[in-house]
């Protein structure tokens, strides 16, 4: 989502002809409340979520029956987005408190990294940013905007290609759930577990990919991000028939994140019945783990 305040969001959808809406902010659920409560008020449909970061290095295609090297995988990020999810599930709340831990020590780190480089940014004014924009968990979109603001960088975009993507002056390793445990904690919170943006795992070709979602569904993953603002169409056929051939459901959305992306929201037509399914399909409360 980005530094869009969660409140401002059903707004800004209504105005562009949304019918529903996702929120799958990185690692909580703060935002869920207000932007469920706009939504109500405005008519949309409204899907409470979160997107987990995963190891990719913890995909072993061999467990699927494949002789391929594992420690030759997915070059990209692994992420599981959590749809329809309970937000009061204590499982889901601890890996929010783990991850605002982690986070807490790294940002920091990333202040520390950029500094040695000569640029003369401190952590305050990252903190001064975020409760600018209403609070929210800091991160680096919240970085990137302040060496905007600064003049280090044209764009937040920019500002990850220069300091703070991996292999920059600015990037700081950080650790992730293993894809079991993302899916895992995503069920136990009533969701249902979907592969994000799967060209964002960067896979050396088709097969690969394959291997990977079949891994992933063996795991207990329930669908794929099949429309989304990187992916071409054929990227979109090829995702769909892995989602048939696996059972999955299918998901989309633009991968809105304000400022931190140049993508509008709703740039990324999703039909409505793709909704309509996965709002079928989410567990009701008194099935829940």
């Amino acid at each position: 989502m980005g530094p869009t305040a969660p409140q401002a969001l059903p707004l800004l959808a209504q105005k562009v002809g949304l019918a529903a809406i996702a929120l799958t902010d990185h690692d909580t659920t703060a935002g869920l409340a207000a932007c469920a409560e706009g939504c109500a008020a405005l008519g949309l449909g409204f899907v409470p979520g979160i997107e987990l970061s995963a190891d990719r290095t913890a995909l072993d295609y061999r467990s699927v029956g494949s002789d391929r090297d594992p420690a030759h995988g997915p070059r990209g990020t692994l992420h599981i987005l959590g749809l329809f999810i309970h937000t009061d599930d204590p499982a889901l709340a601890k890996i929010e408190q783990q991850t605002r831990l982690a986070r807490a020590q790294r940002n920091p780190q990333i202040i520390a990294c950029l500094q040695e480089q000569g640029i003369r940014i401190n952590y305050q004014q990252v903190l001064d940013l975020v409760q600018a924009q209403q609070g929210g968990v800091v991160g680096r979109p919240h970085i990137a905007q302040v060496l905007v603001n600064m003049g280090y960088a044209k764009s937040v975009q920019d500002a990850f290609n220069k300091y703070l993507g991996h292999g920059r002056p600015g990037y700081v390793r950080k650790d992730h759930l293993s894809p079991r445990q993302a899916i895992e904690a995503i069920h136990h919170a009533g969701g249902i577990a979907v592969l994000a943006h799967p060209v964002q795992l960067r896979c050396v070709d088709s097969d690969e990919l394959e291997l990977a979602v079949k891994h992933l569904s063996a795991m207990g993953l329930d669908g794929i991000e099949v429309y989304h603002s990187d992916h071409t169409p054929a990227d979109v056929e090829q995702y769909s028939r892995l989602a048939e051939k696996y059972n999955l459901h299918i998901s989309g959305g633009s991968d809105y994140h304000g400022s931190r992306k140049a993508i509008a929201m709703g740039s990324q037509h999703v039909p409505f019945h793709v909704y309509e399914s996965l709002r079928q399909a989410r567990q009701p409360e008194s099935s829940r783990m």
